[in-house]
């Protein structure tokens, strides 16, 4: 293809458009739904700039598709929808343990009453309670000072391996699908599981004010019954963080295991 007034051969600039086109749906489609990589947290020139330099590694395998003479605009645009579509997916099983860890914080001060302090989570850009923003905080620096990025990004890689660009439909059975759903679970046990030491630490204190007021009816026990579950959820956090970390790292290193999923889901 040649510029009519120029007369400049302008099929290799086609072709290198037509690769990132490939390239690079997958790789915001991720950075959409990860908290750390999402729009309130990298603006839009940045962001556009970390995908494209993370896409320049993808784009030597999609050439031979982007010089395909006769793919026509319809597969394209079909190629770029399904490539966004497994970047959805993909964030969507490493952003779980984020998710989850907020959740723990949510349930935390779900009992002890400090819900009605909610404030704006600057890595997700949605309202969440105190605990909640400052857990999903704690696992994203584990995230990054543990490695976790080098290994999304060669899990990312793998996957294209795994799943090629040209290749539409991989070898779904129903039973594999529905383990989209076990994740949600995962994410939901994890939440109750973690937040339950803290949350019964705070019930038996409550209990215990319980019983206080029952001898004692005089004692406004209502109005201490926030501050004591706090200074105990506070306490026991102290305690239980450490232990929390401990266990948080093995999921950590399952959540961001994407080629393994998605070879096990293709198969």
């Amino acid at each position: 293809m040649q510029d009519a007034a120029s007369g400049v051969d302008l099929s290799g600039l086609r072709v290198l458009v037509l690769a990132f086109a490939f390239a690079l749906p997958r790789i915001l489609g991720l950075f959409a739904v990860l908290p750390f990589l999402s729009r309130q947290n990298l603006p839009g020139m940045l962001r556009m700039g970390v995908a494209v330099s993370m896409a320049l590694m993808v784009v030597p395998s999609v050439l031979p598709l982007a010089m395909d003479g006769d793919i026509g605009t319809a597969r394209i645009a079909a190629i770029v929808v399904k490539e966004a579509l497994i970047g959805v997916v993909l964030g969507f099983l490493v952003a779980l343990l984020f998710w989850a860890a907020e959740a723990i914080g949510f349930f935390i001060d779900n009992q002890r009453g400090a819900t009605m302090s909610s404030s704006m989570n600057p890595l997700t850009g949605v309202s969440t309670s105190p605990l909640g923003i400052l857990l999903s905080q704690g696992v994203t620096v584990l995230f990054f000072v543990s490695g976790g990025f080098l290994l999304l990004m060669g899990g990312l890689y793998e996957t294209y391996a795994l799943w090629p660009v040209g290749s539409f439909w991989p070898a779904f059975r129903l039973e594999q699908a529905l383990s989209f759903l076990g994740q949600l679970d995962h994410m939901m046990y994890l939440a109750i599981v973690m937040s339950a030491p803290v949350i019964l630490a705070m019930f038996l204190s409550e209990l215990g004010l319980a019983m206080i007021s029952r001898f004692a009816p005089q004692l406004q026990v209502f109005f201490l019954a926030m501050p004591i579950k706090s200074a105990v959820a506070m306490l026991v956090l102290a305690v239980y963080v450490p232990f929390l970390v401990e266990y948080l790292g093995p999921e950590l290193k399952e959540a961001i295991a994407l080629p393994a999923r998605m070879d096990h889901l293709a198969r």
